[in-house]
This record gives C-alpha cells, sequence and structure tokens, in this order.
C-alpha cells in the first residue's frame, strides 16, 4: 500500500496481494505524487503528496472519478478520454498535462499512468505526477519574453505566424489586415520614448475597441496585425472609428493618420505568408497613391502573390534537381553575318508553375538568396555549352546574367574559376554581363570592383547591359573593366522613325567605340532597324530579327547552316 495513504473506510474494494508495481512505490512516495484509480475510473487510493498539492481530503477524493482532477474543459475531457482509453488498452501513459486542484486552480503535471492486470482484467491503475507548474510558469514567461511585445503587450511576428496557421488549420475563415501609422515619426519629438509609447497604447486600445474578438499583433515599429472573422466591409470601417475617436499628438496636434491593406483566407491566399506578403502589397499600394485608405489587392494581384511564393518554395528543389535551364539568344556580327556569342537566358519549366520567365525567377532568387545558386547554375550550363560548341568547330562566346548580390560576399572569382576549371571551358568563351545599376554599386564598392578585375585579368569580358536606360555615369565607365555595351531596345524599338532617338544611338555607338569597346543593340526585331544600325557603325545585334531564345540543339543547327 501507499505510504501515508488515505483509504474510505466504507469502500469496498479489496486489494489483492502486493504487486512489483507497489513494491516500487515506497522508494517513490516522497518524490511523486500518487493516486490509485481502479477498473471504472474510481479514486481507490491517495499520497500525502497528492492531496496536499490538490487540496483534496482522503474522504472527499476516495470514490470519486479520476476526471474530476483534470479541468472541465473541452480540451481537458479530451485529454481524460485519451489517457483512460490507453489505460483500457492495457497500456502505460505518459505526458505533460493540466490538472485542476479541489476549487478550480490550474497546475501542470508531467503524469505517468501504469495499469496492473490479473488473469487479463485490470485491477487498477497507478497514476505518478511529478509537479511541473514552476517550471511552466519559467517556461511561460520566457515564451512571453520571446513572443509578446514589451511595449504594447501584443504577439510579435512569431507568435502571430503560429496563430494564423493554428487558424488555417483549423479551417476557420478570417481577415487579415495590416495596419501602419503613417505619419508615426512627425507625431513625437525623437527620442521622446512617453509619448511614442503613449500614442502606441491608444491605438492598441483603439484597434482592440473596434476589433473585438480579434487576434493583434505588432510587427513593426509602427506596424500591427489584426486577424479578424469580420469581411473586408468592417477592416475599412476602422479609419472612420479613428476619424470618430482621433488620437493626437500633444506635440503637434497632428492626428494619427493609419493606412492598411486586407487578404482573406482563403479567399484571396492561403497561407500566413501569403496572407502577410498580400496584405504588405496592398498597403505599399495605398500608400504609393496617397495613404488615408485600407485596401485589398485586386484578384490579379492576389493571384500573382501566390504565383511568387509558390516560385520561392519550389526553387530549391529546382536547384538541386537542375531543371532549370538556359535557352540561347545568338549575337549576329553586322558585318559578316555570322553568330559571335549567345546569351544565356534563364528558363524554368515546371509542371504545376508553367513556363518561369526571368522577369519572375531572377527578383525572387535574389529575394529569398538563391540568387548564388542560380547565377552558378547557369554559368556551369553556358560553360559546358560553349565547350560543346568549340568541341563542334564553333567559336561561340556565351554571356550569362549576373547580380550585384553574387559578388556581396567576395567569392564570385573563385566560385567562376572552379566552374572553368569543372567544365574546361576557356576563360575567352565566357562573358558575365552587368546592369548600369550594379556598375555603379560596384564603383563604390572596392571589394565589388577587386572580383571584376580579377574576371577581367582572367581573361572573362564583361559586358554593360541596356546601356543608357539606367544610372548612366562616366565615372564608372572609366573605373569598371568592360569590353562591350549593350544598347536597351528602349532606344533601339524606335531608332529608324524617330529623329532624336537616332541621334542618341548614334551617340551611343561612337561613345563605345570611343571607349575602345564592341557595341551592341538589343531588341532588334526588324530589317528597317538592321540598317539604320549598319549605318551607325554598330558592331553586333540581338533580337527577334536574327533569333528568338532557343534551345542549344536549335542554335547549333543555326551555328551549322551559317558555317
Amino acid at each position: 500500500m501507499l505510504k501515508d495513504n488515505h483509504q474510505l473506510e466504507e469502500s469496498t474494494a479489496t486489494f489483492p496481494q502486493e504487486s512489483a508495481y507497489e513494491s516500487l512505490l515506497g522508494g517513490l512516495d516522497k518524490k511523486f505524487m500518487i493516486y490509485k484509480i481502479d477498473a471504472e475510473g474510481l479514486i481507490l487510493e491517495a499520497n500525502t503528496r497528492f492531496l496536499d498539492k490538490s487540496g483534496w481530503t482522503p474522504k472527499r477524493v476516495l470514490g470519486k472519478p479520476f476526471r474530476l482532477m483534470f479541468p472541465d474543459t473541452r480540451d481537458g475531457k479530451a485529454e481524460v478520454l485519451k489517457i483512460w482509453r490507453r489505460i483500457r488498452a492495457g497500456r502505460p501513459w505518459q505526458g505533460d498535462v493540466e490538472q485542476v486542484t479541489k476549487d478550480g486552480s490550474p497546475y501542470h503535471v508531467m503524469l505517468t499512468a501504469l495499469p496492473v492486470f490479473s488473469n487479463g482484467s485490470l485491477l487498477y491503475t497507478i497514476m505518478l505526477g511529478t509537479d511541473r507548474t514552476e517550471e511552466r510558469e519559467v517556461q511561460r514567461k520566457l515564451e512571453e519574453i520571446a513572443y509578446i511585445d514589451p511595449d504594447t503587450g501584443l504577439m510579435n511576428r512569431h507568435k502571430l505566424s503560429d496563430e494564423a496557421e493554428r487558424l488555417i488549420s483549423e479551417d476557420r475563415h478570417f481577415t487579415f489586415v495590416y495596419l501602419s501609422i503613417e505619419n508615426f515619426h512627425t507625431l513625437i519629438e525623437p527620442g521622446d520614448q512617453d509619448a511614442e509609447k503613449r500614442i502606441l497604447q491608444e491605438f492598441v486600445r483603439s484597434m482592440k475597441i473596434y476589433f473585438r474578438n480579434s487576434l493583434f499583433a505588432r510587427i513593426g515599429m509602427n506596424e500591427f496585425a489584426v486577424l479578424t472573422p469580420l469581411g473586408s466591409w468592417f477592416a475599412e470601417g476602422f479609419l472612420s472609428f479613428l476619424d470618430e475617436h482621433p488620437i493626437r499628438s500633444e506635440l503637434t496636434g497632428l492626428q494619427v493618420r493609419v493606412s492598411g491593406g486586407i487578404a482573406k483566407f482563403p479567399d484571396d491566399q492561403q497561407s500566413f505568408k501569403h496572407l502577410l506578403s498580400a496584405s504588405s502589397m496592398a498597403r505599399h499600394r495605398v500608400r504609393m497613391e496617397g495613404g488615408g485608405l485600407i485596401a485589398s489587392l485586386p484578384k490579379s494581384e492576389q493571384r500573382a502573390v501566390a504565383r511568387k511564393l509558390r516560385i520561392e518554395q519550389k526553387l530549391p528543389q529546382a536547384l538541386r534537381e537542375k531543371t532549370i535551364k538556359p535557352v540561347f539568344q545568338p549575337q549576329v556580327d553586322m558585318k559578316t553575318g555570322k553568330i559571335i556569342a549567345a546569351e544565356a537566358l534563364v528558363r524554368w519549366e515546371d509542371r504545376d508553375l508553367g513556363t518561369v520567365s526571368p522577369a519572375e525567377l531572377i527578383p525572387v532568387a535574389e529575394d529569398c538568396g538563391l540568387i548564388g545558386a542560380l547565377g552558378e547554375l547557369m554559368i556551369e550550363a553556358a560553360c559546358r555549352q560553349a565547350v560543346a560548341w568549340q568541341q563542334e568547330g564553333f567559336s561561340v562566346r556565351v554571356s550569362c546574367n549576373s547580380s550585384v548580390r553574387e559578388f556581396r560576399n567576395g567569392g564570385m572569382t573563385s566560385r567562376v574559376r572552379d566552374i572553368l576549371d569543372r567544365t574546361g571551358c576557356p576563360s575567352s568563351l565566357l562573358e558575365l554581363e552587368i546592369t548600369e545599376r550594379f556598375a555603379f554599386e560596384a564603383e563604390a564598392e572596392e571589394a565589388i570592383m577587386h572580383q571584376l578585375k580579377a574576371l577581367q585579368q582572367e581573361g572573362i569580358s564583361l559586358a554593360l547591359d541596356d546601356f543608357g536606360t539606367g544610372s548612366a555615369s562616366f565615372r564608372y565607365m572609366q573605373t569598371v573593366p568592360l569590353s562591350k555595351i549593350k544598347i536597351g531596345q528602349e532606344f533601339i524599338a524606335s531608332f529608324p522613325t524617330n529623329e532624336q532617338v537616332g541621334r542618341i544611338v548614334d551617340g551611343l555607338v561612337h561613345f563605345g567605340h570611343s571607349l575602345g569597346m564592341i557595341v551592341v543593340a538589343e531588341g532588334v526585331e526588324d530589317e528597317m532597324v538592321w540598317k539604320a544600325l549598319d549605318r551607325s557603325g554598330c558592331d553586333a545585334v540581338q533580337g527577334f530579327f536574327t533569333g528568338r531564345p532557343m534551345t542549344a540543339a536549335q542554335l547549333t543547327e543555326q551555328l551549322q547552316a551559317r558555317r
């Protein structure tokens, strides 16, 4: 029997001879809260530690169903049912549970249930508990630090994610509202933390009054999220509520000005990340259009957000499996008509996504930190193809677009060298294309400039893409080691028919030649443009007139035809 145990005198239960389980209890009695239940789930015995913690007396607790030790809630009842089914199946159970004292106060226990059988019949079950209330309180405080914003008492972004995913898993329809105090920094003096805290607290109070029965989070300095079961029309009405109950700066008298974006689950988006992205984009659009509104994205843009995030989710696997491949658009020498180079353009054909264009793929790769891996994949594929063409007797330089982010970690030079060694590609057959924005940033960052010069010294040529359409600067033209400029198709399309544009193109061609560079025109789509460029002295062209982007096999056929 239990040490210091208490039995109901009038109980008719009979107990078998002390079992192996019971022989262990002598050493466990001082460490564990212990009570014993019979085959019907009624409490037969309880030790002093259990009685002290639970507040029950022997007379009141013995003979009572053990379910009374658990909260009278849906979760509490489910926990009891789970434990009881396990016991009836003759299997031990262990878990971290919430129990309640006689007066209903909660406490946490690591509970172990050990059923004892004799001749196939359940005799009783020993329940051993370790008090974890203090441990859970420490955990709660740590979670509060990790998940609660100290200035407002609201959830932070991490907890918001958990709560949103919980609602989604339960298929609970809700509206995700992204709110921003647009004039936050003009309402207070810099460093006036008391005023800042007051405005934040008043704004939070207004949110809670208006969006009742909702969840709230602070996700930025002056940005908040609300998960509400009410619809878009209700969220949009928050601005009218603020007009009727204004929050003003004590310093300036200015009223808090709010903009916001809305996305609904499941009508608009189906995950927390999608909801956050769509509502953030809607808020950004509102701000760009003057602010002071709460609005949703159009359906077409909602679909674009969902597609962008699906691309982000599938991109890592596509890079591992190398399902992203290049297509090649030829550059044709204007004097000889021969293909002298080919630009490798990224293409991704996915069973679910369909065709993913560079305009879609590259920004996503940059945002999620995979542009380096994508760049390496493309450069290696381009180098292998350049070697294949060389082995067939064609000397075709292959160019790949590069992002400034690929150079930021300082390892681009070594990565390109490794690719050249791995593929056996001569450096003279590789060209990297950079934008004017890239060149402008490189000119100001010594580490990037050092890598560009190192690549140029290796024999790799550098081309300036879309010249004349970005941050043109004579200074970077002097410092970045360029060998080719490509005039952007914005100029080329109207070159023959617009006299002013014609003079600009002529000037760009002469400017490039004055610096000893090859000049290529992009976006050449008809013979009239070709002839006008020929008169201007342009060296080579690229565009639909001389060849659309094509597979390596298709370009090989063209090379053979022009041999």
